[in-house]
């Protein structure tokens, strides 16, 4: 038994290596003046403007949706990210919060790393079978989950203004930001039966394939200017940090495990996978969506930072357990 933990604490650990050496790039370069204090805001806006869009429209254009047609994994998949962001939301607005601080907050705690470690770490544990499940949480939480985000984010942004004034300003805004409008394209393209051709392919996984190691660079930028602003931060900031991330690890794989066991219909693997799926630490959505919208990202960062560190942990008894 002792043998196995140790094997799973490793292969985990194996997997999530390559984030923290990311990170670690980042917070190097921008402590060593490699990179400059600016590096971390633009390397998220090519991020934001070019790479992850990318990304969305390569995956909505190449999914085969009869084949992600999963109705049980599907409505619990989106319940229990669904659930987790509306309740981090509204405690977040009950202390005062700024909607759109709020929103990125319900972000963080709702939003699986499922390119980085859960693609591998699926694929590892239940074998090919798990592409298609993987790839239905990504769409959710990439897609769905941003652009609702993004609506809730542009909504607060322009409270101030008169109602029918905000809502065309709130429309206008999120069918002009690249995160929205590039997986409906790619979902226009799906449906037309299109075959792009090889050079625009290439581009497009070209650019896509720099979409998280940017992110997690940035990350790391971020933290490195930031590293003496930490200990002077308000001990309220570094609790949220923490609520957040026992949400994402401890209290969303809980919520997923009632859904898909109890409530709903699901063969016991395809149940496994949506609880390891909630179990996952939080990607670098939420942080990019603060960046780009200039809100504070110190609650975001320090998010990724935990859950990432400590689902070394969680994610190998909860694979033990399984």
């Amino acid at each position: 038994m002792q043998q196995k933990l140790i094997y799973l604490m490793l292969t985990t650990f194996s997997i999530l290596l390559p984030i923290f050496g990311l990170i670690a790039a980042g917070f190097i370069a921008r402590k060593t003046g490699v990179l400059g204090p600016t590096a971390a805001s633009e390397l998220n806006r090519y991020v934001v403007w070019l790479a992850l869009p990318a990304l969305l429209f390569d995956i909505m254009a190449h999914s085969h949706w009869q084949a992600l047609f999963k109705p049980a994994f599907i409505y619990v998949y989106l319940l229990g990210t669904g659930v987790i962001f509306v309740f981090i939301l509204l405690w977040r607005l009950n202390q005062g919060s700024h909607l759109a601080d709020a929103s990125v907050d319900g972000v963080a705690a709702a939003y699986s790393n499922t390119g980085y470690v859960g693609f591998p770490l699926l694929f590892l544990v239940f074998g090919s079978s798990s592409q298609v499940p993987t790839t239905i949480a990504s769409i959710i939480v990439v897609c769905i989950l941003f652009s609702i985000a993004i609506m809730l984010i542009e909504t607060g942004l322009q409270a101030e203004k008169a109602l029918h004034h905000r809502m065309k300003h709130v429309f206008s805004a999120v069918f002009r930001n690249p995160l929205v409008v590039s997986p409906i394209a790619g979902v226009l393209v799906a449906a037309s039966g299109l075959t792009l051709p090889n050079s625009i392919e290439t581009f497009l996984h070209l650019l896509s394939d720099s979409a998280s190691p940017c992110a997690l660079v940035s990350l790391g930028l971020f933290l490195a200017s930031n590293v003496n602003q930490a200990d002077s931060v308000d001990m309220r900031a570094k609790q949220i940090a923490w609520v957040l991330t026992f949400t994402k690890l401890i209290a969303q794989p809980l919520l997923v495990a009632v859904l898909a066991l109890w409530v709903f219909d699901m063969n016991n693997t395809l149940a496994m996978m949506a609880i390891l799926l909630a179990a996952l630490p939080t990607g670098t959505g939420p942080f990019m969506l603060a960046e780009y919208y200039q809100r504070d990202a110190f609650i975001t960062a320090q998010t990724i930072m935990l859950s990432t560190l400590i689902s070394l942990v969680t994610l190998t008894i909860l694979l033990n357990l399984m």
